[in-house]
């Protein structure tokens, strides 16, 4: 095995529920919980239609959410996979550098649904694929996604093939096996932002880990230095080698508390705006009497939320111009419907978006941003920074809860919306995640 692959299998290769803190197993709740919801709702987009019409027949063993339909765990990964990502509304992480449930999440449900595997294994197996993911993640740096990778998919399939791995309870020769499989398998560019690929990414991400794993358990050989090695994924997408001092720096600490959650339907990159925005809106700026906005970001945020004129819900969500014109003309950005194509064609609001300006500034993260509200009395300044994750898990988990309900309850009714999350609630409780598929239906 690789240097990397055997640290990585000594970590987390035979994790267990008993040696996870307890904040871990809370933000794995509310990540499954997060992520759920997302798919649900998503589940209802054009894309998610497609590929149901594409790859989804009345059979299998694993469950598409929102749909009676079956399938094999494949296209159950792969079309949950994008219908979790379709709204653009699921968790990310900083730490692994993408969206980070998504990639991962759909493979392990598929594999533990087949398999009757328990709520216990579910938290375990995504706590090992975030867990790798993140370190993959971080040690490869900002250069691989500067480049035009989406590390969503390019980085997520580690985590699939990880978390995966454990279910199947691979040991370290397999182990290595599916991480050097999974190598040959990350693939995600950015270009196709604002499109129904974006999505896509995700999807192709858990049905390749799964792959991945599921093939190294049969004995399919791979070089498990792939990752890390002469020739690796490292070196042909990355800066040429993992920065190992970065893996280091998480020795002893966990990379799944620091997931950060999105209320706002639209892309994380544009939220730090929206957030400084609503304070000063709130502070009561007249809409009428408002010039222009100016929204300052790092210059890396154009290359995601850049698009200057939006002319579909879909563009409007990675446009920093669109969202801004959409808040202050009252459209709900935590909601879908807001990201719709109807309200980002309103008149009104399209002729806004020619009064924000976006510029740059070095020294802003990809998730700080300043605002500049110009109005006849004079200069609104504002910023926000949505980089820091919620140390109140109490308050996350009952925001998230809301945030599933309002997601669910028009897909499946209120009440079962209510009682899936709570059965979401003790995951680490059930004895079979089959409980969850049959409320989800």
């Amino acid at each position: 095995m690789s240097e990397l692959t055997d640290r990585l299998w000594e970590q987390f290769g035979s994790l267990s529920l008993e040696e996870l803190p307890a904040d871990v197993v809370t933000v794995a709740r509310h990540c499954v919980l997060d992520w759920f919801g997302c798919a649900t709702a998503g589940s209802r987009e054009p894309l998610a239609s497609i590929l149901r019409d594409e790859f989804v027949s009345e059979s299998g063993p694993c469950s598409i959410v929102g749909s009676p339909l079956r399938a094999d765990p494949y296209r159950a990964a792969l079309v949950n996979g994008v219908a979790g990502h379709a709204l653009d509304f699921d968790d990310t992480n900083m730490i692994m550098g993408g969206h980070a449930t998504v990639p991962l999440l759909p493979a392990v449900l598929a594999l533990a649904e087949e398999g009757g595997r328990c709520g216990a294994d579910v938290i375990v197996a995504y706590v090992v694929g975030m867990e790798v993911q993140s370190r993959v993640g971080t040690s490869i740096g900002g250069e691989h996604y500067a480049s035009g990778w989406h590390t969503t998919s390019t980085i997520g399939v580690f985590g699939a093939a990880a978390a995966a791995g454990w279910l199947l309870g691979l040991d370290s020769e397999r182990f290595g096996a599916a991480m050097g499989i999974a190598a040959s398998n990350a693939a995600g560019v950015k270009a196709n932002f604002g499109t129904m690929t974006k999505p896509l990414h995700p999807g192709q991400a858990a049905e390749r880990g799964l792959m991945a794993a599921r093939l190294a358990s049969r004995g399919f050989t791979a070089n498990s230095g792939a990752v890390d090695g002469n020739q690796g994924f490292a070196q042909a997408a990355g800066s040429g080698t993992l920065d190992r001092a970065r893996i280091d720096s998480l020795e002893g600490g966990w990379a799944t508390p620091k997931t950060l959650f999105k209320f706002h339907a639209a892309c994380h990159l544009t939220h730090a705006g929206i957030e400084a925005t609503t304070s000063l809106l709130a502070a009561g700026i007249d809409l009428a009497e408002i010039e222009g906005i100016k929204v300052i970001v790092n210059p890396a945020t154009l290359d995601v939320c850049g698009i200057a004129d939006p002319r579909t819900g879909l563009e409007a969500k990675f446009s920093l111009r669109g969202t801004q014109a959409l808040l202050v003309h009252g459209v709900d950005t935590a909601g879908v419907a807001g990201f719709e194509d109807g309200p980002i064609n309103r008149p009104d609001i399209q002729t806004f978006i020619d009064r924000v300006v976006v510029e740059t500034d070095d020294a802003l993260t990809n998730m700080q941003t300043r605002v500049e509200v110009s109005t006849a009395s004079g200069l609104h300044l504002g910023a926000s920074d949505v980089g820091r994750p919620n140390t109140d898990l109490v308050a996350q988990g009952i925001r998230l809860r809301s945030k599933f309900e309002a997601l669910v309850g028009p897909v499946l009714g209120v009440e079962a919306a209510r009682s899936l999350g709570d059965a979401f609630s003790r995951l680490d409780e059930l004895a079979s995640v089959d409980e969850v598929f049959a409320l989800s239906r």
